[in-house]
């Protein structure tokens, strides 16, 4: 097997592996109708100041519209909220609500479980090694 292909499959069962965590995660807190898209929505929202639906879609790479929806139904599961602008009455901004920014804290939550898990089975030389390697390849 060639390395390309061994690295693929690295990552598929590490990028499953973090999903299944996150889901556990979500379960545990009691947020189960969310899907993965909200997920990664709430995710975005957590690390974004004065965010509104179109800043939100510029950094998905989404179509405004797509996003709205989505947002929209997440206003509708108490996971963010819109305020409108005190400067332009027109934008809305939009932020996570308490039970929302519980649901970012568990996402980030189970990414770094997940990673200590996988730190433990390493030396502290092969950690530094693991990191070095990772930002040389995304370079």
């Amino acid at each position: 097997m060639n390395h390309q292909n061994r690295i693929m499959e690295i990552f598929e069962v590490v990028s499953r592996a973090l999903v299944n965590a996150k889901v556990q995660k979500l379960r545990k807190i009691g947020a189960r109708e969310i899907n993965l898209t909200q997920f990664q929505y709430i995710n975005a929202i957590n690390h974004s100041d004065d965010l509104t639906c179109s800043g939100l879609a510029k950094t998905l790479g989404l179509s405004k519209p797509a996003v709205t929806g989505i947002v929209n139904k997440l206003i509708e599961q108490g996971y963010v909220t819109k305020t409108r602008s005190a400067s332009d009455r027109r934008v809305y901004f939009i932020q996570l609500t308490r039970t929302g920014e519980q649901v970012a804290n568990a996402y980030e939550e189970a990414c770094r479980e997940y990673i200590r898990g996988m730190a433990r089975a390493l030396t502290e030389t092969e950690l530094d090694q693991l990191v070095l390697l990772m930002e040389k390849a995304l370079h």
